[in-house]
């Protein structure tokens, strides 16, 4: 999801905020297990499940994403209990608020600083993708699983029959799930690094020596900034951090001719994009040891160039 957002803001040229165009993918869950099993509840204790999931499995956000999808599950479970008849518009108007609750409960949290016009931007992204991606999805996802007999629906549970699948009738729904799919092998296949070796950095691209950065070998040569981490939807008080500054490192490299810019890539394929010029005239640009693995400090560029779990630095 974390690659999936950063993918989405490139593509609107943006460092942040537009990946909230697939945060209705984190309320597909409660929503969908709200509407099978139809108890009050469901949707709660999903988002409790995916939080501690997302949490255990390394998430950025850290423990905070627990409370984060159980507000969002709680938002499922009242939205949909709100009626006595489900409809696909509750059912998307539910998936709306409790996508865009992510934005505000970050916020709450962190306290970054953002300006609120751009907060509502967010949520208002975060709502129609919750529309969308969650609401919509969730309810044709349980048309389809029940028509196809992979669940029990309530109708069959009554003894009515099932009516045959109407293939024409989830195109959308199949479209994305598809695309989820080939995303997914794409990714862990292309682009996820789950062996990168921690603490070294391989330095490639349109370099004349391609090299691997490792801490020890940069001994007496760091320097120490003072930097603040404000982003979207965390923020850091000023800190001190010590690191070597990544022009250092990029000059041993010796970038060819005609490169123009740099890519930070994590193990878990979220990447920042540097214009080559300006990071070989800012010092405070560091690859930082932060619990045995790197994290680049970027004092004067916004948090979404803060990058976790540093494995590669291409030059382009």
């Amino acid at each position: 999801m974390g690659y999936l957002g950063n993918l989405v803001n490139r593509l609107f040229g943006v460092p942040f905020g537009a990946g909230q165009l697939i945060a209705g993918l984190h309320v597909l869950w409660p929503l969908l297990a709200r509407l099978l099993l139809r108890r009050f509840g469901a949707g709660t204790l999903t988002g409790v499940t995916k939080g501690l999931v997302e949490f255990l499995s390394g998430g950025t956000h850290g423990v905070v994403i627990v409370l984060v999808s159980s507000i969002e599950g709680l938002l499922v479970d009242l939205g949909l209990g709100s009626a006595r008849r489900e409809a696909l518009g509750l059912t998307m108007l539910t998936g709306a608020i409790a996508s865009a609750s992510n934005v505000f409960v970050f916020q709450a949290i962190y306290f970054s600083g953002v300006a609120m016009a751009f907060i509502f931007v967010m949520a208002g992204l975060a709502a129609v993708s919750g529309a969308l991606l969650g609401g919509y999805l969730a309810w044709d996802l349980r048309s389809l699983l029940a028509a196809a007999r992979l669940v029990r629906s309530h109708e069959a549970a009554a003894g009515v029959e099932g009516v045959r699948v109407r293939w024409r009738r989830h195109l959308a729904t199949l479209a994305v799930v598809s695309a989820l799919l080939a995303g997914g092998v794409f990714y862990f296949v292309s682009v996820y690094t789950p062996f990168a070796e921690p603490g070294v950095v391989r330095v490639t691209g349109a370099v004349e020596s391609p090299i691997e950065f490792r801490t020890e070998s940069w001994a007496g040569r760091e320097v120490t900034v003072v930097a603040e981490l404000r982003g979207s939807v965390s923020h850091v008080p000023p800190a001190p951090y010590t690191g070597v500054p990544l022009k250092d490192v990029l000059a041993l490299a010796a970038p060819r001719p005609g490169a123009t810019s740099v890519r930070v890539v994590a193990s878990d394929g979220y990447e920042a994009r540097f214009v080559l010029l300006e990071v070989m005239d800012d010092d405070e640009i560091l690859l930082v040891v932060d619990e045995e693995e790197i994290r680049l400090v970027a004092a004067n560029y916004d948090g979404a160039h803060w990058v976790r779990k540093v494995a590669r630095v291409v030059v382009e």
